[in-house]
């Protein structure tokens, strides 16, 4: 079984991680950090290097080794990759049988009906959503709603490879990568929202200064 959480992780915060975690006690399974070289052109490009990004992300896998783990097979690539396309490769790579989940947010998952190919997405993958108070399954539009309702389960099936969709529900942590970033470059205070490991390793390789 594979449970994916993808990301730039540039860089990698408390909310990636407790995220982590819940899904980890949820399902009682490790969760695999899929860390993204590639980025949206609406997106800025990372500012830390992948080889920063990924001993950043080593760190928190040695510090929660029974909780995390790295999928690296995405880190390859330097052009943006829909994640309809990860998990074709995911799945072709993998046996039939394997069973992946895909972690989103409540927000993201409530937009999935305009990402790449996104009916097909249900047959490479099992979703697990994590809801926060401020977005419901009634905000869905008809078309997705029908797509996903009949795919939603309380408990998940371990032997289903995809198809099924599970809601979990995890208390908001305000902390986003941009912030991090920003604060770092104007001298403000951003240690509370790192492992105080990660937080020492922005420091030593002077990180996120020149934005």
């Amino acid at each position: 079984m594979k449970i994916l959480l993808g990301g730039t992780f540039d860089p990698v915060h408390v909310g990636h991680i407790a995220l982590a975690r819940h899904v980890s006690d949820h399902l009682q399974a490790k969760v695999s950090l899929m860390p993204l070289n590639g980025v949206p052109d609406y997106k800025k490009a990372p500012q830390a290097t992948l080889s920063q990004r990924l001993d950043m992300l080593q760190i928190v896998c040695n510090k929660y080794s029974r909780q995390i783990d790295l999928e690296l097979s995405e880190t390859h690539l330097t052009e943006y990759s829909p994640s309809y396309f990860t998990l074709k490769r995911l799945r072709a790579a993998m046996p039939n049988n394997e069973v992946i989940f895909f972690i989103v947010g409540g927000d993201s998952f409530l937009s999935i009906d305009s990402w790449h190919h996104w009916q097909e997405l249900f047959t490479l993958s099992n979703f697990i959503v994590a809801m926060r108070p401020e977005y419901n399954i009634g905000q869905m539009s008809p078309e997705l709603n029908a797509i996903v309702q009949p795919l939603i389960v309380n408990r998940a099936d371990y032997s289903k490879p995809y198809g099924q969709v599970v809601f979990t529900d995890f208390p908001p942590i305000e902390v986003s990568s941009t912030a991090i970033r920003q604060a770092c470059h104007n001298n403000d205070k951003f240690a509370q929202w790192l492992e105080p490991e990660i937080y020492q390793y922005i420091i030593q390789h002077k990180l996120y200064k020149g934005i």
